[in-house]
């Protein structure tokens, strides 16, 4: 069945996977794995403590071939450019509020992204990364600010099983009533795919507040 969807995203060939903190019992890892291109590089951003030893491992378990880790602090613009737009799955793990990680990201890394997006690639985006990843975001403080702008007219909160429950999210409902929050739980992750589909994966702990149908702009498969 096809119905309206209160939020759009990038139309492009790969798929986009929003995803709260990984869950050690989750599928979403491996599921992201099988839709991507098996022959391609991975490459890993990450803003964890142990800078991505436990997500490289992790991956590796669960049979991903070669991949590499991207500093967004260091190296050439043009060479973190390159080493993201060629690779077939790109994994960005990270904790806490994500101010900093989306100001990274924007400043060195987003074309590369939305490039290989259309190109074909899978987008994995864990907790506090998959927060930037809307039109809005909430800062450190709890305020509203420009997200990456991947998913069009939505907020998206990582690791919040109920959004109803989210004070914060409470707070600055009424000044936006024409967005659409999404929650996303521990464990759980929103796919967004090539001709508007939509999956849930993982625990299907996924929540969404819709804004005003009048302003939906895409169209999604459930």
């Amino acid at each position: 069945m096809r119905e309206t969807a209160p939020f759009s995203w990038q139309e492009a060939s790969g798929w986009l996977v929003l995803s709260g903190s990984n869950d050690s019992l989750s599928e979403i890892r491996a599921r992201a794995l099988g839709r991507c291109d098996a022959s391609g590089a991975i490459a890993y951003i990450s803003f964890a403590g142990d800078l991505g030893d436990a997500l490289m491992d992790d991956m590796a378990e669960l049979g991903a071939t070669s991949g590499y880790l991207v500093d967004l602090e260091e190296g050439d613009n043009n060479e973190i450019y390159e080493r993201l737009n060629s690779a077939a799955m790109i994994v960005i793990e990270a904790v806490g509020a994500g101010d900093e990680l989306c100001r990274l990201i924007r400043r060195t890394a987003v074309h590369a992204m939305k490039d290989a997006l259309n190109r074909g690639s899978l987008i994995l985006l864990e907790g506090a990364a998959a927060a930037c990843a809307g039109e809005f975001m909430l800062d450190a403080a709890g305020r509203t600010v420009a997200g990456l702008g991947f998913v069009r007219n939505a907020l998206i909160a990582a690791d919040t099983r109920d959004l109803s429950e989210n004070a914060t999210l409470r707070a600055v409902r009424p000044q936006m009533p024409d967005a659409a929050f999404i929650g996303l739980a521990p464990g759980a992750a929103l796919a967004l795919g090539p001709d508007r589909a939509i999956e849930t994966w993982g625990e299907r702990q996924v929540s969404v507040s819709l804004g005003n149908l009048a302003l939906a702009t895409a169209e999604y498969e459930g």
